[in-house]
């Protein structure tokens, strides 16, 4: 046994011909160690070159020990990938199957083998079997979604990355498969996210969430906005649809979406039970922002003048509070589209990772470099550790340690989080609520928010609003016929025909709608709808603007939905004519159609 040993020793260390030496004393004096057999056949094979020594070598080792597991293993690899006879290997791994049906690793092996000469299915069985028997060994997580993605199978390949990143870990015998596995979690993530239709999945949300307040859900493109979207809720801004604003130039847009409708569903689930609540900005709070810190940014910002100290102050309280109050919401956020919208997880994963990503440079960048005041810069490291807390829970890709946190950072995030966890357990409508004020205490931060009532930003908006109408120009809106004609022609130049995907995916959810409401008219009716759109088209229509015409009364549109309804009504009512307006609009219409006919089976 201790010569074994030390021929084991002699193979790690790449001594190949002194551990032979060994190995063929040992078989001299113990011509029926099995083992000895074993060891030397696998350096006859892999180490040189001599697939026919080895053979007869296994048959040694087999003959002394028929159950000798790695040697049943070993010769179903060589008859495999040497002499590419497949039924006798069969059948030395089904000996394995029947002798060791508990062997994880070695049921991995024959897997793997099977991989490398691309018989996928065949390895297909091996890998569930190993991981039936140890579902926390990655190499089995791997090489099945390997196999899964080799086969097209994208969502079981998805799946079968996202449970072994949750469930696995790492060996000593392949320290870097986890590094693989998210390598390959990711590519597949993406392929499949490139193959899911997200227009049907919003779609089916804003139909469901319309009915619900019976209020109209419009997305609008903004690349103003410093976030990537976000939610103006109708009974907080006095207005008459909800809308979503998103900024086209960030990433993973269709998650954006997605992740504003989710905050919509729970205010409305808020605002039913009378619940609903919002955090504001208020001349105290931002006096009692400016006390705090104003002193550490004219000392660290001494070369900016008042002006500008000022509005960075303004921007700077304004980020801060969106940060308190959307870290806590976007848990409940992010869990709700993940258990109740499967469908939406690779997508989610994609842009999570990606947001994950940001936030570790960002922190990286500017922790400690004397930008910003260290109580803040902590609360923004504290809430960024948080949501990684909560990715690692939700995708296992645990990167909380490359926001290099120090203890207390840590405990603060785990105590916050653990806190989510507990309210997640009992949730009932508007605790996210509750929890915001949770997470501000925590942070020390609870003279810089308010949190108020709905109905008190709702009538202090009206009133807002009324007092603007009072004040208001009453300069015409309507643009000169040239300048009608600028504005139209730059239209088409910046909005060329289905270039801008995101785009595109908008309109032909407005068009959808259109062809429904169209669908209750009369052809009469759809006639006099596109005349009268188009004498409004005449003056020009601004996508940012707002619109209403007779024939649809207590309606009120935006300028993209207005657009959708122009261009429906005349491939409705006037086709031979449709191509006259000049509208960018031919690839979004063939998708609601697509949509249409589909529903309409």
């Amino acid at each position: 046994m201790e010569k074994l040993q030390q021929a084991l020793d002699f193979c790690n260390k790449n001594k190949f011909n002194d551990a032979l030496n060994l190995l063929e004393e040992i078989v001299k004096i113990e011509p029926d160690n099995s083992e000895a057999w074993r060891i030397m056949a696998q350096v006859h094979w892999i180490h040189m070159q001599m697939p026919d020594k080895a053979y007869d070598e296994l048959i040694e080792a087999l003959r002394c020990e028929p159950k000798n597991i790695w040697a049943l293993v070993l010769m179903g690899n060589l008859l495999t990938k040497e002499k590419d006879d497949f039924k006798h290997a069969k059948e030395y791994y089904d000996k394995v199957l029947e002798y060791h049906p508990d062997n994880a690793i070695a049921l991995n092996n024959i897997a793997a083998t099977y991989m490398e000469i691309e018989e996928y299915e065949k390895a297909l069985p091996y890998m569930e079997k190993a991981l039936a028997i140890d579902d926390s060994y990655a190499n089995s997580y791997y090489g099945l979604a390997l196999c899964y993605y080799k086969l097209n199978r994208l969502e079981d390949a998805f799946n079968t990355c996202h449970k072994g990143a949750l469930k696995s870990v790492e060996r000593p015998e392949n320290p870097a498969v986890r590094e693989e596995l998210v390598k390959l979690y990711v590519r597949v993530a993406k392929e499949l996210a490139d193959q899911t239709n997200y227009i049907n999945v919003w779609k089916g949300i804003k139909d469901e969430l319309e009915t619900v307040d019976h209020i109209n859900i419009r997305f609008e493109e903004d690349r103003d906005i410093q976030v990537s979207a976000k939610l103006e809720y109708a009974p907080t801004h006095a207005a008459k649809e909800h809308v979503i604003r998103y900024n086209p130039k960030k990433d993973f847009v269709e998650h954006l979406f997605l992740h504003e409708m989710m905050h919509l569903k729970m205010s409305q689930q808020a605002t039913k039970a009378n619940k609903n609540k919002a955090i504001i900005s208020t001349e105290k709070t931002r006096a009692n922002f400016n006390k705090r810190y104003m002193r550490f940014m004219k000392k660290t910002h001494s070369n900016l003048g008042d002006f500008e100290l000022g509005k960075f102050m303004a921007d700077l309280e304004r980020g801060l509070g969106l940060q308190l109050m959307n870290c806590p919401l976007d848990l409940f956020v992010e869990h709700k589209m993940y258990t109740e919208y499967k469908v939406s997880r690779p997508i989610q994963f994609l842009s999570l990772f990606h947001m994950e990503k940001d936030n570790i440079n960002t922190v990286n960048q500017v922790y400690n470099k004397n930008y910003f005041p260290p109580e803040m810069e902590r609360a923004n490291k504290v809430m960024n550790i948080v949501s990684s807390l909560h990715f690692k829970d939700l995708y296992g890709i645990n990167l909380i340690g490359q926001y290099k946190p120090t203890k207390l950072e840590l405990a603060q995030a785990q105590d916050m989080y653990d806190e989510f966890k507990a309210y997640l357990d009992t949730y009932k409508v508007a605790d996210e609520y509750e929890m915001i004020e949770y997470f501000v205490q925590s942070l020390g931060m609870e003279d810089l928010i308010e949190i108020v009532d709905e109905s008190q930003v709702t009538s202090g908006m009206k009133a807002d609003l009324s007092l603007q109408s009072d004040l208001k120009d009453k300069a015409p809106d309507a643009l000169s016929r040239e300048e009608a004609d600028e504005a139209n022609a730059e239209f088409a130049r910046n909005h060329q025909d289905g270039v801008n995907e995101t785009e595109t995916m908008m309109m032909s959810m407005y068009m959808l709608g259109a062809m429904e409401y169209f669908d209750t008219l009369t052809s009469q009716d759809v006639h006099r709808i596109a005349l009268e759109i188009a004498m409004v088209g005449v003056t020009g229509i601004n996508p940012t603007g707002k619109y209403s015409i007779k024939s649809i009364p207590n309606r009120e549109f935006g300028g993209y939905e207005f657009l959708a309804y122009y261009y429906v009504s005349w491939a409705r009512a006037i086709p031979e004519k449709l191509s006259a307006l000049g509208l960018p609009f031919s690839k979004a219409y063939e998708a609601a159609m697509q949509m249409y006919n589909a529903k309409k089976g």
